[in-house]
């Protein structure tokens, strides 16, 4: 008997075998495969997704020392919607990111996209600008790429300023990617096999809990086990485990890039500030020693590598915020968000970057106003670190052991 003949009669009482098992599943009513459903236990404004890990509660109304915030029907801290009415003229310009995006500790008025709007409406002459603030407390480039595939594409900006870094970079109880395929699994054959989703569903919930706090599944929080980093030194041990990986973070970003060019949107990148850019450090561990690596110090070169590889226009923050000449404790309301002053310095940085570059939202130098400024800086509703800061830590985190989003 020839060598392959005899490896496929070998295969006959192995597929036997499974074909036995199977039957046995099915009779015993063995378990079907399923997705495992998120927890979010105890998060103002935030619900669990399958889709997403958590999103934001539509029509929400929230309360906190910082003022209000509103969210829209379509879960977005945003007044627009997608079939918002649009002047012929006007242009739209979305802007993505996670907490310090949707304005944490910024009351309704002051965040960073409606700052934003109204100085990019005095920017330039007889063009009406809208802002669409698709940023969500806790999300990376991979849960934006779920969002702007689902709804943000469909308010069709002509520009998309991508924020996102500070969710990619942290390290977590879990890898975005590998919670995803556990709460929106993509379709496989194998899952109408009861003999398999005999063997994977007490896996699949053992990895939904793994490295995370009781009563919190594939949520933010503070991660335990080999996740657990409290000291700068052990981030840098375990940057790998970075809840989404730096190569998984360039192909996301372009991923988006090749989204925007299909629909003849335009692209720029503005990685966030964060408050060691301007000399501050409140965060429960000793500050950094000279030549450490802070988690996002990779991504932030890795991403002008990719930017500049690219011909896009990217957008120093960090730079605005240290040259701003304004007291790091006005700046932000904790270890990492912007107060509505720090929101008011990201608004001028991108404002003036688009009366630089008016092709980037489809425009000419012929429309850019020639006197414009960015007007006088708002006041804070609280300082930090003396002042009240918002109830909590923001929805979607627990407090952190180590500088994170």
């Amino acid at each position: 008997m020839n060598p392959a003949r005899r490896a496929l009669f070998s295969l006959v009482p192995i597929l036997g075998l499974l074909l036995l098992g199977e039957c046995g599943a099915r009779l015993v009513g063995g378990p079907e495969c399923a997705s495992i459903a998120p927890q979010a236990t105890g998060w103002e404004t935030m619900q669990a997704s399958k889709r997403y890990l958590w999103s934001l509660e539509p029509n929400r109304l929230f309360e906190s020392p910082a003022g209000t915030s509103l969210t829209n029907s379509v879960g977005l801290r945003s007044s627009l919607l997608p079939a918002s009415p649009r002047a012929a003229n006007e242009k739209w310009v979305m802007v993505t990111g996670d907490s310090s995006v949707y304005g944490w500790g910024q009351p309704d008025g002051q965040t960073y996209a409606e700052q934003l709007e109204r100085m990019l409406g005095e920017a330039f002459v007889g063009i009406p600008f809208r802002v669409v603030n698709l940023g969500v407390p806790g999300y990376s480039t991979e849960q934006t790429l779920r969002l702007m595939e689902d709804l943000g594409w469909s308010y069709e900006p002509d520009l998309l300023v991508v924020h996102n870094i500070f969710s990619d970079c942290n390290i977590d109880a879990f890898q975005d990617r590998s919670a995803l395929a556990l709460t929106d699994p993509a379709p496989s054959l194998l899952h109408h096999s009861r003999l398999y989703c005999a063997c994977y569903m007490p896996w699949a919930r053992y990895q939904s809990s793994l490295n995370q706090e009781t009563n919190r599944v594939l949520m933010p929080g503070q991660p335990t086990g080999a996740n657990q980093a409290r000291r700068l030194e052990e981030l840098d041990q375990w940057i790998d485990l970075s809840r989404v990986p730096l190569d998984d973070y360039l192909a996301n970003l372009g991923k988006l890039h090749r989204q925007a060019e299909t629909r003849s949107a335009g692209m720029i990148l503005a990685p966030l500030a964060q408050e060691w850019d301007v000399g501050r450090w409140t965060a429960p561990m000793a500050p950094p020693i000279e030549g450490q690596v802070l988690p996002w110090a990779p991504y932030r070169e890795a991403q002008q590598a990719w930017a500049e590889q690219r011909g896009l226009l990217r957008l120093d923050l960090p730079g605005a915020f240290a040259s701003s000449g304004v007291d790091g404790n006005q700046l932000f309301i904790d270890s990492m968000h912007p107060s509505v002053v720090g929101a008011w310095i990201m608004a001028a940085t991108v404002t003036r970057a688009l009366r630089a570059h008016p092709e980037s939202v489809g425009l000419t130098a012929a429309q850019v106003h020639p006197n414009w400024s960015p007007g006088p800086r708002p006041r804070n509703p609280f300082s930090a670190p003396e002042g009240p800061p918002p109830v909590g830590p923001p929805p979607g985190h627990s407090a952190p052991p180590s500088p994170h989003r």
